[in-house]
């Protein structure tokens, strides 16, 4: 299995497995569109770039993710951002034939569309080695 589909099976499952953050959104998306009601959150398409060191292969993996909700303000999802912070930093181990190594917050943007809706747009960084 690639770097990126094993990294987005542990993603996955470590954002649904965090009783804390699911308190906070109805949903955890892997991609496409938002089939619960807000607030959600959106696991979106990762890029993969070759990294490595003497001896190491590796992968820099950017992890777009999207809090989506409707409200007067981004209380909500400002809230599920956070946890989702500490979920991204709590990521180590393996990921398939892959080492977890840094995962770190990267950039961050907060919209507010015509209709109301809310968008917080997180990009986290994620390095993999391969396990030889």
């Amino acid at each position: 299995m690639s770097g990126v589909l094993a990294l987005r099976q542990v993603l996955l499952t470590a954002l649904r497995g965090d009783a804390a953050l699911m308190a906070l959104v109805n949903s955890v998306e892997d991609g496409g569109a938002v089939k619960q009601s807000p607030p959600a959150l959106m696991l979106g398409q990762m890029a993969a770039s070759e990294w490595g060191a003497k001896g190491v292969r590796g992968l820099s993996v950017r992890v777009p993710l999207t809090l989506i909700d409707r409200g007067d303000a981004p209380d909500r999802i400002d809230a599920a951002a956070a946890r989702v912070g500490v979920v991204m930093d709590a990521l180590s181990g393996e990921a398939g034939a892959w080492r977890i190594g840094i995962v770190r917050f990267d950039r961050s943007r907060t919209v507010r569309s015509a209709d109301g809706q809310w968008s917080m747009m997180v990009d986290y960084l994620a390095r993999l080695s391969r396990i030889l």
